[in-house]
């Protein structure tokens, strides 16, 4: 008798609502930026080409992870888009190699599955941000564009356990502990007024960057993933 494998159905009608201002959404989101953009599957890597919101940002487009190094190294994006799975290589390959030759690269990683085994591993080489494809229809990808351009950190639903279970944010314990103001969600106050509180953050948490402090901030439990 052979055994078939389990076909997980999706009817995504109800997201359309939700989908369609999406591509205005990256747009702006994206503004300024350039691209490249490296996937195994060629019709996926057609698709995004085809639905980029501003064609001349993007750089590059291939599906084997030498290209994809070879276009980072010769067109220095601000922005990687990667698939897990590339016809050669694959994406955390091409996440490593880029990131130790352009360290200030902004890395967005598709993962095929969601296992707590994959995001530990895509955490664990920088990826600034993953997303598994199954959620893409429910708005992932403009939630983590968002998070990642705006210098935080984006995982998908499992991403508290996989960060926890990764050496990044460990270290060094708070110096003394983040007032009520530095740990507010929205605060009404000046651009000045931000980066003051942004300077008592990064040193209080011996913190590198922003980056880093919202990933020690989320080991910590010092903020929500959400």
């Amino acid at each position: 008798m052979t055994l078939c494998p389990a076909v997980v159905m999706m009817d995504i009608t109800p997201h359309i609502p939700s989908l369609s201002p999406s591509r205005a959404q990256v747009l702006q989101l994206m503004a300024g930026t350039t691209t490249v953009a490296c996937f195994g599957s060629r019709a996926l890597l057609s698709l995004f080409v085809c639905a980029a919101p501003d064609p001349a940002s993007l750089l590059g487009a291939a599906t084997t992870e030498e290209e994809g190094v070879a276009l980072v190294l010769r067109q220095r994006p601000s922005f990687l888009f990667a698939s897990e799975r590339l016809e050669t290589g694959d994406g955390f390959g091409l996440v490593r190699r880029a990131h130790a030759a352009l360290p200030e690269l902004r890395t967005l990683l598709l993962l095929q599955t969601a296992s707590l085994q994959t995001l530990q591993r895509a955490l664990e080489l920088g990826c600034n941000g993953v997303v598994v494809e199954s959620h893409l229809a429910q708005g992932a990808m403009v939630e983590a564009i968002r998070a990642v351009i705006g210098g935080g950190v984006y995982a998908d639903r499992l991403g508290v356990e996989a960060l926890r279970a990764t050496s990044r944010g460990r270290g060094h314990e708070p110096l003394e502990p983040l007032s009520p103001r530095e740990l507010a969600a929205a605060l009404t106050v000046s651009a000045e007024t931000i980066k003051t509180h942004v300077a008592h953050i990064l040193s209080k948490l011996q913190a590198r960057d922003r980056t880093h402090a919202a990933v020690i901030g989320l080991r910590q439990g010092l903020v929500r993933w959400d």
